[in-house]
């Protein structure tokens, strides 16, 4: 991914590509080489959610109100997940990025790791149950509007 929206911006931009990293549990951490990056100097770092588009409701052509999938369009929400760095043991040019908060593991769905304002973009293998992985867009003459999926959408879906 490219640079990353503050986490004040409640949604992002669409992003119309599916992840292309995927891990089999949410217990992670992260292992960079960027030397540039000491573990004071690269400030906030998090992970924040990558939410699917299930649906959108625009306006055909007679004026009508009409609900379309959402295919492979996703957005970068606000919720996140506060991340620390620290170094390698005996590997100075090495840096390991961990939850904040022991024992945080991520349930299934797709993520971006913020450092620096870049993303690096990942998802969590598994069912998808977690209500701020699933949103619906609404398509209107000023502007998209995003709004969490009703409840009844709560339960397992496709990603």
């Amino acid at each position: 991914m490219n640079r990353i929206a503050d986490r004040r911006v409640a949604i992002s931009a669409a992003i119309p590509t599916p992840p292309q990293t995927s891990v089999p549990s949410g217990d992670v951490k992260f292992i960079s080489f960027r030397p540039e990056l000491g573990a004071d100097s690269a400030g906030p770092v998090e992970v924040r959610v990558v939410a699917k588009v299930l649906r959108t409701m625009g306006v055909d052509s007679a004026g009508k109100a009409k609900m379309t999938p959402g295919g492979d369009s996703w957005v970068i929400r606000s919720a996140s997940f506060p991340f620390k760095i620290g170094p390698v043991e005996d590997q100075p040019k090495m840096l390991l990025i961990q939850p904040e908060n022991d024992g945080l593991v991520l349930s299934p769905g797709r993520y971006v790791l913020v450092v620096k304002g870049v993303g690096y973009d990942f998802s969590i293998s598994g069912q998808v149950t977690d209500p701020n992985q699933c949103v619906e867009r609404v398509n209107a003459a000023n502007g998209a509007f995003y709004s969490p999926c009703p409840t009844r959408e709560q339960k397992p879906f496709n990603r």
